[in-house]
Order: structure tokens, then sequence, then C-alpha cells
């Protein structure tokens, strides 16, 4: 009898060692599975972090590049948009080129810059393709501004007006005949527009980043950046 019950004391401790065993590897591969899962988080969130600013660094360099251009801006030599007569038209004043004079650095003379858009036609997103703005001074290099997570760019000429903002119960339609005429096109719709790229006296800028892309590189967050710059040369009574 006490041999047996030996034998039965020890397989009943060789039946709990085992359990202790698997229930310590089942622990072990959760804390695994939690410390993996809270690692990749961890490394999404600083993926996305780097995203966003880079997003805001070229947007902020782009704008105070030029800003400052359009300040010092003497006229707009051209102007290649795309033109609608619905100023809500979402494909309306996506920018191709923009070409400014500005004085020199030395101040002694003038000098173009050349801004200019490679990508798809009317931005969009298309697979393996970057669109990139570049910036060039005449005899100068051809410099990229923005080469990454630009989703559009928009440029209006304006003539120099401060616009009030649309009202609360204004509607879009008559908001649009109220900022019509001083929006530079080709052919301006309404009555006394303007038509002309001489008395464009400031640049509104509408540049719309991604600011977040998922795994597979689409983007799921925009960053839009608005500004309205009136030359000092061109309208000296806002100095």
């Amino acid at each position: 009898m006490r041999k047996g019950d030996n034998m039965k004391r020890n397989t009943n401790r060789k039946a709990v060692t085992l359990v202790e065993v698997m229930i310590a590897m089942l622990l072990f591969a959760i804390v695994l599975a939690i410390g993996y899962a809270m690692l990749n988080r961890t490394f999404v969130s600083l993926e996305r972090q780097k995203q966003s600013l880079d997003t805001l660094h070229e947007a902020r360099n782009f704008l105070m590049i030029m800003e400052r251009d359009l300040r010092e801006m003497i006229e707009v030599e051209e102007l290649d948009t795309v033109f609608k007569g619905d100023l809500f038209n979402e494909q309306n004043a996506l920018m191709y080129k923009l070409v400014i004079v500005v004085p020199s650095r030395d101040g002694k003379s003038t000098e173009k810059v050349t801004y200019t858009y490679e990508g798809p036609e009317l931005h969009v997103e298309l697979p393996n393709t970057t669109k990139v703005i570049y910036r060039q001074v005449d005899g100068g290099i051809k410099k990229a501004l923005i080469t990454k997570q630009l989703n559009y760019l928009k440029i209006w000429g304006t003539d120099g007006t401060i616009f009030r903002n649309r009202e609360a119960d204004e509607s879009l339609d008559h908001y649009q005949k109220y900022l019509g005429p001083h929006y530079y096109h080709p052919s301006n719709p309404f009555e006394g527009g303007l038509k002309s790229l001489e008395k464009v006296k400031g640049v509104e800028v509408q540049l719309c980043m991604h600011e977040l892309l998922d795994s597979e590189k689409k983007p799921i967050k925009d960053r839009t950046f608005v500004t309205r710059i009136y030359s000092r040369v061109l309208n000296s009574k806002y100095e």
C-alpha cells in the first residue's frame, strides 16, 4: 500500500508541475503579445509625429519664402493656373507656374522669381508619383521647396482689396459675386472684373498638405494653410 501511495504522489506532483509550466508559458506569451502591441503602437505614433513635423516644416518654410517674395513683388509677369468662372470650383486656381519680379538682393536692379509645380495633371494623387514645388531665381539653381506630402497648391491674383468675411445669412452665390471682380481671370466674367496681370497687387495662397499617411501611404489627414499677401511696393497705403 505504501508503495502504491508513493507512486500516486509522484504522479500528482508531475501533473501539477506540467500545468504550472503551461500556465507560465501562456502568461509569458500574453505579456510578450501585449509588449509587442505597445511597442508597435509607439513606433506607429512616432512615425505619424515625424510625418506631421515634416509637413509643418516644409509648409512653413515654403510660406515664409513665398511671403517674402510676394511682399517685395513689383509685378506679376506670369500666372499659369486653372481658371474657372466659379471661384469655389475645386480645380480653380491650381498652380502650374508663377513668375514675379522683385528687387535684387543688392537693391540696384530687379530679378525674376519663378515658382513651378511638377507632378500629375490637376494635382491628382497617382501611385508612385510625387508632386514638387520649385523656386528659381533668374540665373540661379532650381530649388525644391516642397518635395513630399503635397496635396495641392492654389494661387489667386487679386487687386489688393481687403475682403470682408461672408455674412452668416449670405448665400455662397452672392458672396462669389462680391469677390469675383477682385480676382484675376484672363476673361473675368464679372462686370469690371480684374483681367489684367498689370493690375494684380496681391496674391492669395492656399496650400494643402497631407499631414498623416497610413501604412499604405494613403492620406488620412490633411492640413490646409491659407494666406493673402499684399505687395509693399504695390500697396504702399498698407505700410
